[in-house]
C-alpha cells in the first residue's frame, strides 16, 4: 500500500492569513452610500415639514350630546349623583 509508508504530516499548519473582507464591486457601495444619503435628506426634510406645518385646531363637538339613560325594565339602576364630599374640619 502506497499510503502505509507516507511519513508527511497529515494535516500541515498554514501561515496565520489576516482576515480581509472580499471586495465588493464600487457600484454596489456607490449604491449603498447614495440610499443612505437619500434617507438621511429625507428624513431632515421629514422633521422640518412636520414642525414648520400648521395644524387646524382640534374639531370640538359644538353641542353637548344628552346623556345615556337607562332602563328600568332591563333592570339597569341609574347612576347615583355625585355630592361633593364634606368640607374638612380645621
Amino acid at each position: 500500500m502506497s499510503f502505509a509508508r507516507n511519513d508527511r504530516r497529515r494535516f500541515e499548519a498554514q501561515k496565520a492569513q489576516r482576515f480581509t473582507l472580499p471586495r465588493g464591486p464600487p457600484v454596489q457601495i456607490l449604491r449603498i452610500v447614495l440610499l443612505a444619503v437619500l434617507g438621511a435628506f429625507a428624513a431632515g426634510w421629514a422633521i422640518a415639514y412636520h414642525y414648520s406645518f400648521v395644524r387646524p385646531p382640534m374639531l370640538v363637538p359644538t353641542r353637548v350630546a344628552p346623556s345615556a339613560t337607562y332602563d328600568p325594565d332591563a333592570g339597569e339602576l341609574p347612576v347615583p349623583e355625585i355630592e361633593p364630599a364634606p368640607p374638612l374640619p380645621r
